[in-house]
């Protein structure tokens, strides 16, 4: 069995801990910054001055659980993209596991990696490469040219020209991906998915094995 077959078949599993994960993610929102748990009496608690936040025991196990989203979410994208590349030989290509796939793709692997500042490194990455192609291709550049204009200025304006081209095309995406994380990402839509994912990883094996087909949820409402 290839490996994407594999990725593909293991689907449940992932939307599984991909759903736990989006839980505890929710939970450690909703507790809000970390904080300081409380102890001792209201006269105790009225006198001390202010501490820095702290986290405890029950945020930090929360933060725990939470760290398999990212991996999760990758496992998640090539999960999706393994059911794409094998139609029809796992049972788990309905539109409804698809979607959640990519779901929890976007809100555990996309969101926490979105603060960085995408476009402007890819463009930089794409001056430098075309800044060292160039400087590679100098003997061939017509002496007209160099003549007229040192190859370092050329190289400079290559850069510039080529960073601020890759940024301006790159920069479209990465504000659709901000808002694709901002939505699917947010404090509801990561409890609703947590229980959908869950739903539907519980629901893909009961079905393919009590009835033989796929679908999961979807199969409930076509049957």
């Amino acid at each position: 069995m290839s490996l994407t077959l594999i990725l593909a078949n293991l689907a449940p599993l992932f939307l599984a801990l991909g759903s736990i994960a989006a839980f505890a993610w929710f939970l450690d929102n909703l507790m809000g910054p970390a904080y300081r748990a409380s102890g001792g009496s209201k006269k105790e608690e009225e006198s001390e001055k202010p501490a820095e936040p702290s986290i405890d025991w029950r945020r930090g196990l929360v933060r725990l659980i939470g760290l398999i989203g990212i991996p999760m979410g990758i496992l998640c994208f090539a999960s999706l993209v393994s059911i794409v590349l094998n139609p029809g030989l796992t049972p788990y290509g309905d539109l409804l596991t698809l979607a959640l796939l990519a779901w929890v793709g976007i809100a555990m692997f996309l969101t926490p990696i979105n603060k960085l500042p995408w476009a402007a490194l890819i463009g930089v990455v794409a001056g430098i490469i075309a800044v060292i192609a160039t400087a590679a291709l100098s003997p061939i550049i017509p002496d007209f040219i160099t003549g007229q204009i040192p190859l370092n200025y050329i190289l400079i304006a290559i850069f510039i020209i080529v960073g601020v081209i890759v940024f301006t095309l790159f920069k479209w995406a990465e504000n659709i991906i901000d808002l694709l994380t901002t939505v699917l990402g947010s404090r509801p839509a990561l409890l609703l998915l947590a229980f959908i994912a869950m739903a539907q990883a519980i629901a893909l094996p009961v079905v393919w094995l009590a009835f033989g087909g796929g679908g999961g949820l979807l199969w409930f409402f076509i049957h």
